[in-house]
């Protein structure tokens, strides 16, 4: 099973505050960094779900019991890979595809970390539920609500 960290993630561009701002109908700026918070956490959230880059990152897959041959899938919109490590931080020989590796020898973990590369069209659509989820969390709706709206992903695509 694979684990998923996202190590560095970039922040919303200004616009994407200035947009989030206009749909949740927010006048003023005392509560931009408050907001700009909310906002990286609604963008990551759909991001995960949606398995598409919305912001740039830097992320960690961790695999286990990986035999040669294996394919490794790169989340999110993986695209550059910077290191293949095994559990004890040796390197592990792999080859590169467009999102995914290929391990060429087995570890019984393998860890790569790897940036995401946002693809414009596939971020903007995915616009609209980011606001509406981040005004959902602004609200303080709960777990039920928030996943209704994490849903409408699949429609969004």
């Amino acid at each position: 099973m694979s684990k998923v960290r996202i190590i560095e993630a970039a922040a919303p561009l200004g616009d994407h505050l200035d947009q989030f701002k206009m749909y949740a109908s927010v006048p003023d700026h005392s509560r931009d960094g408050m907001l700009l918070k909310i906002l990286k956490r609604a963008m990551l959230t759909v991001q995960e779900f949606a398995d598409v880059a919305i912001l740039p990152c830097t992320i960690e897959l961790t695999e286990h019991d990986v035999q040669p041959g294996d394919c490794i899938p790169l989340y999110q919109g993986g695209s550059l890979v910077t290191s293949v490590v095994d559990g004890d931080g040796q390197s592990v020989e792999y080859l590169a595809q467009k999102d995914r590796i290929v391990v060429s020898q087995k570890a019984s973990t393998v860890v790569v970390t790897y940036t995401n590369d946002v693809v414009i069209p596939d971020a903007e659509k995915l616009q609209p539920v980011c606001w509406e989820l981040a005004t959902a969390i602004y609200d303080g709706e709960d777990a039920d609500q928030q996943a209704a709206i994490l849903k409408k992903i699949y429609f969004a695509l």
